[in-house]
């Protein structure tokens, strides 16, 4: 077990209505160099990689690679939800995805494996913009032959992009971002339902987008077969 579980600090801890003051301070610092100024006692911290920090922060932490960490990488401002919110949207709709990618595999993608990558910082647009992406892709011999991925840029943090190779078919605002402060809808079961119905948005989103880039191959492939190629003859 981590020490950092049980230890006891000397800080007010954050949490409503909590009264205990053992907390520690949420180990989180932005790529500002700003730090998280809440504290928790071990009954309401989170812990991961041994450090304390509070719920939002551990989920933007858990969506970033190690190694990012390891490194040192500017992590988002201390206000700002990308990477952790691309990473739960991933794993809520991760086995869907793989579902649809090796149905493509049935459909013309022999020689070809399902390889996907973590929630990697992406420089977006010509003004590289930071963004937070997680990918699955079909990739054969010769490269990448789909590409589908979720993208959260931490410009607009509230919406999840939708990309089909290098396209963005859908641009989707989670309901429980979109819904905040409405009080109209509140029970697990209503949760619930608008949760799956958004996960069903990003999946029709992600096979349309899979059948616009195999009706373009297609064509493609259809052309290449019916254009004639030049023959040059010597004139007499």
């Amino acid at each position: 077990m981590s020490q950092a579980l049980t230890a006891l600090g000397d800080l007010p801890c954050t949490e409503r209505g909590c009264t205990a003051t053992t907390g520690i301070e949420c180990n989180y610092t932005d790529r500002r160099g700003r730090r998280c100024r809440t504290a928790w006692c071990p009954l309401h911290r989170t812990v991961v990689h041994d450090n304390v920090y509070c719920r939002r922060h551990a989920g933007v932490v858990r969506a970033v690679p190690t190694g990012m960490l390891e490194r040192n990488s500017p992590l988002p401002d201390i206000d700002n939800r990308a990477p952790s919110l691309v990473n739960w949207v991933s794993n809520e709709v991760d086995a869907e995805v793989r579902r649809l990618l090796l149905r493509e595999l049935g459909s013309g993608g022999g020689g070809s494996e399902l390889l996907t990558d973590p929630v990697t910082l992406v420089f977006n647009g010509i003004d590289r913009r930071r963004a937070w992406e997680r990918t699955w892709k079909l990739v054969g011999h010769s490269g990448p032959n789909v590409r589908v991925s979720l993208m959260v840029d931490e410009d607009s943090d509230t919406e999840v992009a939708v990309k089909v190779a290098l396209n963005v078919v859908d641009r989707i605002v989670p309901p429980w971002i979109g819904r905040r402060g409405d009080q109209s809808m509140q029970t697990p079961v209503d949760d619930r339902r608008m949760r799956d119905r958004f996960n069903e948005q990003i999946l029709d989103a992600i096979e349309k987008g899979l059948a616009r880039e195999r009706d373009l191959s297609d064509r493609a492939a259809r052309d290449q077969v019916l254009t004639p190629g030049y023959q040059f003859r010597e004139q007499r």
